[in-house]
């Protein structure tokens, strides 16, 4: 049985849907979290700099998308063809373009600022890519890709509380297809014993 060891900070973030498919696996993991006033002196001892990163029987991995990847095909969640991994990666292409939207959130520090950026964030790239995933979600059963579980699925539902948490917002209430597979998700066989044990964060 191969040892991991998930490298990440105190939220679920980009981290939370690695920490989803290893317990979809039913692979134990050490869940090693970096409190953020201890980042700066751990940043540089890490390879890139950046989190997370997963260390396999002592290999270390890094970029969270070629992580999940890399597991995805382990637990058959990366397409059963080319076309269905076209499929799923197209669809955390354009998950990733909505993080960069709204990463900014993290270096605003003026309380009015961040107000002004959450109410762009409503008003602009909320409503845009969630009317798209809602509209995928409903041709595949609650899924993003496929009609069924992907790694898409897991990047996408492990980051979107984080999003929801840091501004405030209920996002995947509002669509029901989008709910539809979150409940799907977080009703999975290994991912709800996950979630009904993980550690409570905001975000």
């Amino acid at each position: 049985m191969p040892t991991y060891k998930l490298t990440y900070f105190d939220l679920k973030g980009l981290g939370e849907s690695i920490r989803m498919i290893l317990s979809y696996m039913g692979e134990e993991f050490e869940d090693h979290r970096i409190a953020i006033q201890d980042w700066p002196a751990t940043k540089n001892t890490i390879k890139f700099g950046k989190v997370p990163v997963l260390d396999v029987d002592g290999k270390r991995m890094y970029q969270a998308q070629a992580i999940l990847r890399f597991l995805a095909k382990k637990a058959k969640l990366a397409g059963d063809n080319d076309l269905e991994a076209y499929e799923i990666d197209s669809i955390v292409g354009t998950v990733t373009d909505f993080i960069s939207a709204y990463a900014p959130i993290w270096g605003i520090t003026d309380p009015k600022e961040k107000e002004e950026f959450i109410a762009k964030l409503k008003k602009e790239s909320i409503p845009y890519y969630m009317k798209e995933y809602n509209e995928i979600a409903g041709k595949n059963n609650g899924y993003l890709a496929n009609g069924k579980l992907s790694w898409a699925d897991l990047f996408f539902h492990g980051f979107i509380e984080t999003f929801e948490g840091l501004t405030n917002t209920e996002v995947v209430n509002q669509y029901p297809n989008l709910k539809q597979g979150r409940d799907k998700v977080h009703s999975t066989p290994g991912i709800k014993e996950w979630i009904d044990k993980r550690p409570q964060t905001t975000y």
